[in-house]
């Protein structure tokens, strides 16, 4: 039995060379794209836990402010020193600084050498060969290999450190041996840190190792209770799941696409597997009839449909980790999201995630070869020993029947639509959305009886009425055709919808936020005071200054901070300067007032006109939130209040962003005024125009995965329907040999042909349009606010759309001409004679 059925493997794929290949691709094609997702996503947070490692150690617990711009007041960290329980607690100062020229802040670290060598080993500093150069103690700055290769400098040089008005030159001492390849980071001395940059009698957190004796949960609960609100304290577990939920939607939603594409290669396979049973059944029944038993013919095309997935699989494994390391050389670990650094993690392959992967591929081709496997069985023996495959009419159903699966099928999809995300995920959108596939796919048969029946009827040319006759009767194969152009321009469409929607929202958004000309900023470091006290005076060329400060508070531990701006704002007309959804309330008399970001709303559940209580300033803060506005800059919720309510609470205003408006026709001074500035300070300065551009490509880029997506979706779909028809060619062997009896010669039988390829495409991206409107408006109304917090209108690109189909339909005519060709070569007369 194995050498027959190797035998049988062998000549199916001599005979179907072109089909099985395509078949194979197209698994190939679907576990590459999930499995490279998978190894990237994977490696970047690999990268990251490493990089928190190297920088926090394992701490037992962490305590730290709320708000970045808080710290940790000294006595609390005696206070933990001396607790029974505690091992070792680690004070730990951390700021970003400016060095020299150096565009991107470095993270400057204060650590206190004695205790770090028990927490954080990865920091610990080593001195350099050469003398004189000052130990840790001694105000020595100890650099990562990475960002002395950056910096051109090594030992003994001397680095000047800026953040606003301070600076401080110290002697670099050595070097951080155990920092990875990518991290730039500077440690010093926590006092000497605390001299310079504050903050003063406090710290940025306390790490705390416990007693190998003591209760960790029960110590972190107790001292949870007793500290102030301004600070939390959270254990190491939080930092992984806060960075495993920055990118998990995102890699979610590809993962989905994958499958898509995975599922639409099922078809292929199905189509290829139906062919070999039309084309071999005589071959079959002869087995039967000499003593093969139906389960091992039934086991025989499974076993050839596993044969197409498992080198598939493997191919896509391969081709997976070749796209891995290509995506992350172009776009980086977050694939061009925005989650994480952009350096290229190290990609490694694991061997339980590519036993899954290669598990899908493999039930994949399994699924599509499952249902020829079971009509090979159905084929009863003698008539297939005479006659050859025949595809058994299907029982003709009223049109109410047909329309109760459709409609059964939307009605569920629209009480999906209803569910809330579970875990933060759309997972009852993404089943809707499959809905949407399936009402497609069923109500293929449908339309083509109903459009197609009724043009039979009309007075036409005999191969544009068997063409259409055809097509109404909706044979097996046309309808395979069509399915597999409805899922992939279904998914094409249904992207291009949602991409265009968000591209044209954001644009919009982008003529709000960036009224002004001219925009400088020194990131994540406040501006000079030198700098601000010379834009007030009367003689710059400056019509006008806005100034805004940025920090970030912590509402959850388990989630990314959500950020806090300061901004100069008139509590008179706040929809000038931030771009609301909804009304803008009026806060009740003496109380501060928020206005918070659409993402803020939909992760916390917080509506306007209600109070809000915000860890600011070191303390809770009951502010009235005033509205809701749009921000497509920060995904996981921004909160917006006016300078004057935050320094009315006690807040100092430390402006790191200006907004400038030159005087008319000063715009050329205005950039020489500002040139000693920048380049003195090493700040940015850019016109809103740049911004826009760098903004726009910066979303194209973090889409590029989906375009690749959508056109291997339309590749497949477009391989699909010439091998469907292909196959429908061997399925109606007799009919054709019939129509060349009665006169039909080969043009007329390729004309046929080649319009029956055309109508069932037709029909195909019909329906497929029609789905992915649908789906493009639940990824637009339901996805996107679910997995990323956004909302925007809906935007339909016809004129792209239209464009796509009508290309669709031309590579649908020119397969349809190999399935015509195929048809001339068929020994027409041959199979005429053989079924009398």
């Amino acid at each position: 039995m194995r050498t027959l059925a190797a035998w049988l493997i062998r000549a199916q794929f001599r005979s179907r060379r072109a089909a099985t290949l395509l078949s194979m691709l197209a698994i190939a094609l679907g576990v590459a794209l999930g499995y490279s997702v998978h190894l990237i996503n994977d490696a970047a947070l690999a990268d990251f836990s490493r990089a928190m490692k190297t920088v926090q150690g394992e701490p037992d617990a962490v305590i730290a402010a709320r708000d970045s711009a808080g710290s940790v007041p000294l006595p609390l960290v005696d206070e933990i020193a001396g607790d029974p329980a505690v091992l070792v607690a680690a004070a730990v100062i951390e700021t970003r600084v400016r060095i020299g020229d150096l565009r991107t802040p470095v993270r400057l670290i204060g650590i206190d050498v004695f205790t770090a060598a028990a927490m954080m080993p990865g920091l610990l500093p080593r001195d350099a060969e050469r003398a004189a150069t000052g130990g840790i103690l001694d105000g020595a700055l100890y650099a990562s290999p990475a960002l002395l290769a950056e910096l051109g400098r090594h030992a003994g040089a001397t680095l000047t450190l800026l953040r606003g008005d301070q600076r401080w030159s110290a002697t670099i001492g050595g070097d951080l041996p155990a920092a990875g390849a990518d991290d730039l980071l500077l440690v010093a001395d926590i006092g000497w840190v605390q001299e310079h940059f504050g903050p003063a009698g406090a710290v940025s957190e306390i790490r705390v190792r416990l007693a190998a004796d003591s209760d960790p949960a029960g110590w972190r609960a107790g001292v949870a209770a007793r500290l102030p609100p301004a600070l939390l304290l959270r254990v190491a577990k939080d930092d992984s799941e806060r960075a495993a939920n920055l990118s998990r939607a995102y890699r979610v939603n590809l993962n989905v696409l994958a499958l898509v594409a995975l599922l639409t290669g099922a078809f292929l396979v199905f189509a290829t597997q139906l062919t070999a049973v039309a084309q071999r059944s005589t071959q079959f029944a002869l087995l039967g009839v000499l003593g093969l038993p139906p389960r091992m013919r039934l086991l025989q095309v499974l076993l050839e449909g596993l044969a197409i997935g498992l080198p598939g699989a493997l191919l896509g494994l391969v081709l997976g980790y070749a796209l891995a390391l290509a995506f992350t050389q172009l776009l980086g670990g977050d694939l061009g999201g925005g989650y994480f650094s952009g350096k290229v993690p190290l990609i490694v392959p694991q061997f339980l995630p590519a036993s899954g992967f290669l598990f899908l591929g493999c039930a994949a081709s399994l699924t599509g070869a499952a249902y020829p496997a079971c009509l090979n069985l159905r084929q009863p023996l003698v008539e297939a020993l005479n006659n050859g495959f025949t595809a058994r009419p299907q029982a003709v159903r009223s049109r109410h029947r047909q329309l109760l699966l459709p409609a059964s099928l939307a009605l569920l999809a629209g009480g999906l639509l209803q569910l809330p995300p579970l875990s933060g995920l759309p997972l009852a959108a993404y089943a809707a959305i499959a809905l949407v596939l399936l009402i497609g796919v069923t109500g293929a048969p449908l339309l083509t009886q109903e459009i197609f029946g009724r043009a039979a009827r009309l007075r036409l040319p005999a191969t544009q009425r068997i063409a259409l006759q055809n097509v109404a009767q909706a044979p097996l194969m046309a309808q395979v055709a069509a399915s597999g152009l409805i899922v992939s321009f279904a998914l094409t469409a249904s992207m291009v919808i949602m991409v265009s929607s968000f591209r044209v929202a954001v644009d919009h958004w982008l003529d709000h936020v960036l009224p002004a000309p001219l925009y400088l900023r020194s990131k994540a470091s406040p501006l000079p005071q030198e700098l601000l006290n010379s834009l007030e005076r009367a003689d710059t060329p400056f019509l006008r200054v806005e100034r805004s400060a940025y920090a970030s508070l912590t509402l959850d531990p388990r989630r990314p901070p959500v950020a806090l701006l300061v901004r100069e704002i008139d509590h008179r007309d706040p929809a000038a300067r931030l771009p609301f959804t909804g009304a803008v309330l009026v806060p009740p008399a003496e109380m501060p007032v928020v206005w918070i970001s659409e993402a803020m709303q939909e992760i916390y559940r917080i509506v306007p006109g209600q109070s809000l209580r915000l860890p600011l300033l070191g303390g809770d803060v009951d502010v009235f939130v005033g509205g809701v506005w749009r921000d497509y800059a920060r995904q996981f919720g921004a909160v917006v209040i006016s300078r004057d309510d935050y320094q009315r609470l006690g807040g100092e205003f430390r402006p790191s962003d200006l907004a400038l408006w030159p005087r008319p026709g000063a715009e050329t001074a205005a950039g020489q005024w500002l040139a000693p500035h920048v380049a003195a300070y090493a700040l940015e300065v850019a016109e809103s125009a740049s911004i826009r551009r760098l903004s726009l490509s910066i979303f194209d880029k973090s889409f590029a995965v989906t375009y690749a997506l959508e056109a291997a979706a339309m590749v497949i779909g477009v391989f699909g329907l010439a091998v469907t028809l292909t196959a429908s060619v061997w399925l109606r062997a007799r009919e054709l040999a019939t129509l060349a009896a009665l006169g039909f010669d080969q043009r007329m039988l390729r004309h046929a042909l080649m319009l029956e390829g055309a109508l069932i495409a037709s029909v195909g991206l019909l329906l497929g349009l029609a789905c992915g409107i649908a789906i493009g408006a639940i990824l637009t109304h339901f996805v996107n606010p679910q997995a990323f917090h956004w909302r925007m209108p809906l935007d339909l690109p016809w004129l792209v759309l239209l464009a796509g189909a009508a290309g669709t339909l031309a590579a649908a005519v020119l397969a349809s001409r190999q399935a015509a060709s195929q048809a001339t070569r068929l020994p027409l007369a041959q199979v005429l004679a053989s079924s009398q």
